[in-house]
């Protein structure tokens, strides 16, 4: 027998049926696209795919040697779909999957060179799945989809998501309204969710026990991101993913509030120390406690900026150069994928428990500003080059309070990529690619291995890519 609150519900939906308009329930079109791409990526030290993880200092013997790797599971598939028109507005929706995943497919955790799959396990992962409603001047949307953060990419084939070129690559469940003003100006918000399952905020994986890895699904509070952007043909365009683009320029932010738990950092039922301090030449093991629950304010300010150097005023693109550059600063970034769990938070010394031997703190939330810049020049239409220089750093570190939460903690000071690639797209559907790519992080703490004293890590990267778009 139905229950009132199901009697309800069902009346509800099928007031809602009846109240849209019987030829918005026609069948939509639905159109395939995507792209397959082999990778081919030797690197001098072991990092994973996307080069988002830290470079290990020069002097660690289970890092440093090379490893050279192929890869195809990036590939991507994804449905448009056209639907009618609703309220005099145009209804689109978008759906895309791609097998780069990440799960127990993978090998195993602490792996050095971590995030590769086997060829033959590569797990799919959505990525968008939205709809949307189109009029002349506003767009409203619903479901996962890029970011306000994350437009205006870079142009390099392997771009690392940990706050090398920006805040890019960020997708998440949102609702999503844009209003166009004077033909060149954008106004944007949304609100979204503050915690986006493997792409949302973690804790370092030594506090699971004690908590959420995800204290984002505890926030009473949703995301919010707000835009102003300006697009014009001021003085004519240059290249942007192979098409003619005036000037454009963004400013975006973005603000949440999480819940942390109180949290004694060491395993349940043993007195291991699972957190760190600075050290000399190492870092120190502690056992740290967060003494209270508390509530931290993650928040970022991002920025873009398109500039044409030389410029072209038809469709032909030789000769023509653009400028991309993006800055960013904020605290807790790893919600952006900007920053790993083990450093986007810590302890900041208050007391010591001598009863139970624990270095007691308040958590905060490490302060983070980065970004990139990016050249681009086309010999031909079909030849062209990227020159990309990008970097992030944690500041605003007291290394005499700072008490790193996980024995995985390791703050990089100075983190950057060089990237120099030569694409050639000799028709739409085909892409090839030759990168050089030069990665290096500074860290705050010096590390003794055996005789030898370090501080920084290098990393060389060569990859060749071919794509076949369709």
């Amino acid at each position: 027998m139905r229950t009132w609150k199901q009697w309800k519900g069902a009346a509800l939906l099928t007031a809602l049926l009846l109240a849209v308009p019987v030829g918005v329930q026609a069948a939509a079109d639905f159109t395939l696209g995507g792209f397959i791409a082999l990778y081919g990526i030797w690197d001098s030290t072991q990092m994973n795919s996307n080069l988002s993880q830290l470079v290990a200092r020069n002097n660690d013997p289970n890092n440093q040697h090379g490893r050279l790797r192929f890869s195809a599971e990036r590939i991507r598939m994804n449905f448009t779909i056209k639907g009618p028109q609703l309220w005099g507005a145009k209804t689109t929706g978008f759906i895309e999957w791609d097998f780069d995943g990440g799960g127990n497919e993978y090998i195993m955790t602490g792996t050095p060179g971590g995030g590769w799959a086997s060829p033959h396990k590569a797990r799919p992962r959505l990525r968008h799945a939205m709809f949307r409603l189109n009029w002349p001047e506003t767009e409203l949307m619903l479901g996962q989809y890029w970011s306000l953060l994350s437009d205006d990419p870079p142009e390099v084939a392997k771009p690392g998501t940990a706050g090398i070129p920006g805040i890019i690559w960020f997708r998440e469940p949102q609702i999503c309204v844009k209003q166009k003003f004077m033909g060149i100006f954008e106004v944007a918000a949304s609100i979204a969710n503050p915690g986006n399952g493997p792409d949302g905020i973690q804790l370092a994986s030594d506090q699971w026990t004690a908590n959420n890895a995800y204290p984002g699904e505890s926030s009473e509070t949703p995301r919010f991101t707000g835009r102003v952007k300006y697009e014009q043909d001021l003085y004519g365009k240059a290249p942007f993913y192979g098409r003619p683009r005036g000037v454009s320029a963004f400013v975006a932010a973005a603000w949440q509030r999480l819940r942390y738990r109180p949290f004694v950092g060491a395993l349940v039922g043993t007195t291991d120390n699972r957190g760190v301090m600075f050290g000399q030449n190492n870092f120190n093991t502690v056992n740290v406690e967060q003494r209270d629950q508390q509530y931290l304010n993650h928040w970022v300010v991002n920025s873009s900026l398109f500039l044409p150097i030389i410029t072209t005023t038809t469709q032909n693109l030789a000769g023509t150069m653009s400028l991309l550059t993006h800055w960013y600063v904020g605290a807790g970034l790893d919600l952006e994928k900007e920053g790993v769990p083990n450093n986007t938070s810590y302890m900041n010394f208050v007391t010591f428990d001598a009863v139970n031997n624990r270095w007691v703190g308040d958590r905060q939330l490490a302060q983070q500003f980065g970004g990139f810049v990016q050249l681009q020049y086309y010999f031909t239409n079909q030849w062209y080059t990227t020159v990309l220089w990008g970097m992030n750093k944690i500041f605003n570190i007291d290394r005499d309070r700072w008490i790193g939460t996980s024995r995985q903690a390791d703050p990089p000071k100075l983190n950057q990529h060089y990237y120099l690639t030569l694409w050639y797209q000799p028709i739409k559907a085909l892409k090839f690619g030759a990168e050089y790519t030069y990665a290096r992080t500074d860290y705050y703490q010096n590390r003794l291995q055996g005789s030898n004293l370090d501080n920084y890590g290098e990393n060389h990267r060569l990859l060749f890519v071919g794509t076949f778009f369709f």
